[in-house]
């Protein structure tokens, strides 16, 4: 079923915070006082994930802004995290889901990570994959899987959406 308007030709990124990122999982990342902050997204599954996997992911090619968004993916069964082993800034690019379950791209969003900031991105919530600032840059990804064909959903977007990164990145990347 295609959507009846046209995403925003563009969007800004903005710097990732807990507060803003919070309807579309976790900010990982140690916040406040106490000696441990406990994060429960990431181990968020549905009916049918049956394995927890985790794996690295090397990306080389850095981002240039600004970055054009033409697809857009999903994990309906479980959480998906993304945690830098490299300290290298990302972008990420999140929409909401609208009724009938396509994004709503009326509501992109998008966010700089600093590199020392991972993202556990809640069941169902589409996102862009994975896009680093820095070549060179590694991450730890996780997610259960059932194996069966059904972890993974593409979208394509009806017309490319353009990100435009800011000329400063977030302290600490």
């Amino acid at each position: 079923m295609m959507q009846t308007f046209s995403p925003p030709a563009a969007v800004r990124a903005v710097p990732l915070t807990q507060a803003a990122f919070a309807p579309y999982g976790d900010v990982l990342e140690h916040a406040g006082p106490a000696r441990r902050r406990y994060v429960s997204t990431p181990y968020s599954v549905a009916a049918g994930s049956l394995q927890h996997k985790m794996w690295i992911s090397r990306l080389e090619q850095p981002l240039a802004s600004p970055v054009g968004v033409t697809a857009l993916e999903r994990h309906v069964r479980s959480a998906q995290t993304f945690i830098p082993l490299t300290h290298s800034p990302y972008l990420v690019i999140v929409a909401p889901s609208l009724p009938d379950g396509l994004p709503d791209l009326a509501r992109l969003q998008a966010f700089v990570a600093s590199g020392r900031q991972g993202v556990s991105y809640a069941p169902g919530v589409w996102h862009h994959g994975l896009s680093a600032m820095r070549g060179g840059a590694e991450f730890v990804v996780t997610m259960a899987v059932a194996g069966d064909g059904g972890d993974d959903e593409f979208w394509p977007l009806p017309a490319p959406v353009h990100v435009t990164i800011p000329a400063t990145l977030p302290e600490g990347a």
